[in-house]
């Protein structure tokens, strides 16, 4: 793994270099980049149902852009770092909205700002992977594997880490290293993690089953598939659907397999 302080110089030069991109592209452009049906997905969010009539600025921007209202869940959150500029979480919940809604300059300076405000581990590395993401959306895989080996190094005891920087490996087709870190993951720790407890439960292994569709072993693939739809058919059947008519996605490959129609028989 890449020494840490290493990694830090690298990210501090990724995010540079992706900020200037981007506003060299929007100069002088109003129209942003959108993607349709974009929800929070792989980010790392803390949430928590609450009562609309009594939830305050930060549980109702969350609510908003969960539900896909994404100029107000900004509008809300943006009052409420205003209110409370020195939380974290916040910053990171707007940068989350910015990313979806497709404005990516502003979801990137977001991100450092919740980056900047906190010292705690496994917060930072939530950070990290959430601007992983970002670059992983954008295609600048080189870039996020550098944001998610620093999540893993801040957190290492966290799976999902190593998931996604396997997952980014298949992508950018460094097979052999995808397997490495594969081979790091404890099986124990997949089921033990809190992380992708209570509404993320089976996104280890929906990650997972992504992967090894990129790696042709459809054993592994339908097994980690199948863990992932009886954790929590809801968020992944749907999911699946969609992804599997997706070019870009890894499991575009699944269109019409039989195993994987006769898992899914299971949630129509």
């Amino acid at each position: 793994m890449i020494p840490k302080g290493q990694i830090s110089k690298l990210a501090k030069i990724f995010s540079f270099c992706f900020l200037s991109c981007f506003i060299l592209i929007f100069t002088g452009c109003t129209k942003k980049i959108t993607r349709q049906n974009t929800v929070f997905d792989m980010d790392n969010l803390q949430f928590r149902q609450t009562d609309p009539a009594s939830e305050s600025l930060k549980e109702k921007g969350i609510r908003l852009a969960r539900e896909k209202n994404f100029p107000e869940a900004i509008e809300s959150l943006k009052k409420f770092v205003e209110q409370d500029p020195s939380d974290s979480s916040g910053f990171n919940a707007l940068a989350i909205s910015y990313k979806n809604s497709g404005d990516f300059v502003h979801a990137m300076k977001s991100f450092e700002k919740a980056l900047n405000l906190t010292g705690n581990p496994e917060e930072k590395a939530k950070i990290l992977a959430n601007i992983g993401n970002l670059y992983y959306l954008t295609a600048k895989y080189q870039a996020a594997l550098g944001f998610y080996k620093e999540a893993a190094a801040e957190a290492d005891k966290n799976p999902m880490y190593l998931i996604l920087i396997a997952r980014t490996f298949v992508v950018l087709g460094e097979y052999d290293r995808a397997r490495k870190v594969l081979s790091s993951v404890d099986e124990k720790s997949l089921r033990t993690d809190d992380s992708t407890k209570g509404e993320d439960r089976g996104l280890n292994n929906y990650l997972l089953a992504e992967i090894y569709a990129g790696l042709n072993d459809e054993k592994e693939v339908y097994k980690n598939l199948s863990a992932a739809l009886d954790a929590n058919p809801g968020r992944f059947a749907p999911k699946l659907r969609q992804d599997m008519k997706d070019e870009k996605s890894l499991f575009y490959t699944l269109q019409g397999d039989k195993q994987v129609e006769k898992i899914m028989a299971r949630y129509h």
